[in-house]
């Protein structure tokens, strides 16, 4: 059942026996799990079902360090959430990201790769990706050999969900919107819990100023990062006597090290260029191994072939009309896209070649191929959100971003980047233009702000994703993550979300 608060009746009230807050990636997974599993659910999401400029504008932010860019242009307040607008790679934690090598500075966490590890398969299906491994194996599975590579490098592959299933609002969020035991509550913002020890309600605004409530036996703040930490700064009754609620954000950044050309370019093309098997596009990430991190007392930290190109090409042309297939405008994408798809048909037609005859993703004469070194972020308590004394249109304050890019981060770049380009060379794809300097920037990964921990004294969950200190609280977002490794987070954090799911319908 749907209902927008845009035509519901003055202090109409919401009950159920789970009230998730915030309809991304992890409310919609959360909710749909528990209606499965027999649960009544009000599913709360603070946008409509399309992108609006009113609710995005609650987005606003402050800046208390550097420009932190994907807290303006890497959150969407919608149905759907990132998901409407992501690039859909998945990629699981190692085991050493959840317990880092000894004397190195990444944070642990207090739940081992065992406990979300589960729940892989049955989201690779949900997602439509292959089953295909994500480590070196995936070379043996395709009949191809070996790159060469020490036992410094640790070679991996993404997958890409396909452009039709990246929009979850379209797969996931059909079921929460048709199910029976689920009531989704659209333009409904959460601007305070309330409750002492054990959340009784979550208070809600609409765009009018008018006030209504959810009661449940259990509450999931699933917002995102930036605005889960949001809510629980703004809610007084949630405890924060050690001033955790908001701390350790964190991200990866990113350095453009190097670019590939001429021969070294098609040797690298031919070595780790992107896969295409059975629709699911893999791509090679080149991660520091868990014996060179702990040598040489590393962060996570890995290399990433990205390949960039032309707008006026009929490759970008194609991924223009995908990308408008995930965000439900096809007739907009034909219209704009159409021409340059027609003047770069030999692109188009390489594109198909390549996937269907070669299991390759082609690429054009003129894309430029670079090589980037991610990295990420230590533990610093500085680093945070927090709120600013300015008010949002619904009278509740706005966030303040306190970010920066670190010395740690750029000397674990710096240092990685020796390691790979000797590796490289070693055989025969080493990069012809390598830049002097680490310049970082951030991924649109934001984690942290209620991270996880076994005590209340310097972290905010517990292991099961519980508020310490409140009975019934729970998050589901990357603000939970300790520690960010080197891959994209958006994998694990779903893992963790069914955990969680599968925990509560218990």
């Amino acid at each position: 059942m749907h209902i927008d608060l845009d035509q519901a009746e003055s202090g109409r009230g919401f009950g159920a026996r789970v009230c998730v807050v915030g309809a991304g990636i992890a409310g919609l997974l959360v909710a749909t799990r528990l209606a499965e599993r027999g649960q009544y659910v009000v599913l709360l999401e603070a946008g409509g079902l399309e992108l609006e400029e009113r609710s995005q504008n609650l987005y606003d932010a402050g800046m208390g360090g550097e420009r932190h860019s994907g807290t303006t242009e890497g959150r969407f307040r919608t149905f759907g959430g990132t998901s409407t607008r992501w690039g859909g790679q998945l990629l699981p934690y190692t085991e050493d990201v959840f317990a880092p090598p000894v004397g190195v500075e990444s944070v642990g966490w207090p739940i081992s790769e065992d406990k979300v590890k589960p729940f892989y398969v049955e989201l690779q299906r949900m997602l439509g990706v292959d089953q295909l491994p994500f480590d070196a194996g995936l070379l043996g599975a395709l009949g191809r050999s070996g790159v060469g590579f020490s036992d410094d490098v640790r070679l991996r592959f993404s997958k890409w969900i396909p452009f039709a299933k990246r929009n979850l609002a379209r797969t996931l969020g059909k079921v929460a919107l048709e199910h029976p035991k689920i009531t989704v509550v659209t333009h409904a913002n959460v601007v305070e819990l309330e409750g002492v020890g054990k959340v009784s309600a979550a208070r809600i605004v609409d765009y009018a100023g008018r006030a209504f409530r959810c009661e449940a036996e259990s509450f999931v703040v699933a917002m995102g990062t930036i605005e889960s930490a949001r809510l629980l700064l703004c809610s007084p009754d949630v405890p924060n006597e050690h001033e955790q609620v908001g701390r350790y954000f964190h991200d990866h950044v990113s350095w453009r090290a190097a670019e590939f050309a001429g021969a070294e370019r098609e040797r690298m093309l031919a070595a780790l260029g992107p896969f295409v098997v059975e629709g699911t596009l893999h791509t090679c990430k080149l991660e520091a191994s868990t014996a060179l991190r702990e040598r040489e007392k590393l962060l996570a930290v890995m290399a990433h072939v990205v390949i960039e190109e032309p707008e006026d090409s009929g490759v970008a042309a194609v991924r223009n009309l995908l990308t408008s297939v995930q965000h439900g405008k096809v007739g907009e994408a034909l219209r704009r896209d159409l021409g340059p798809m027609l003047r770069g048909l030999g692109d188009v037609a390489r594109l198909v070649f390549y996937a269907r005859f070669k299991q390759r993703r082609g690429v054009s004469a003129r894309a430029r191929v670079w090589l980037h070194v991610d990295v990420e972020q230590p533990a610093r308590f500085e680093r945070a959100v927090e709120l600013s004394d300015e008010r949002d249109a619904l009278g509740m304050r706005r966030a303040v971003v306190s970010w920066r890019v670190g010395e740690a981060e750029r000397e674990a770049a710096r240092r990685y980047a020796v390691v790979v380009r000797a590796e490289l060379e070693k055989v025969g794809m080493g990069a012809v233009r390598w830049s002097d300097e680490p310049v970082l920037v951030d991924t649109f990964h934001a984690m942290g702000g209620l991270r996880m921990g076994n005590d209340a004294r310097g972290s905010v969950v517990d292991s099961e994703l519980r508020v310490h200190g409140v009975e019934n609280l729970y998050v589901a977002s990357c603000a939970v993550f300790p520690g960010g490794g080197s891959s994209n987070p958006t994998f694990t954090m779903m893992g963790l979300a069914m955990r969680l799911a599968e925990r509560l319908a218990r």
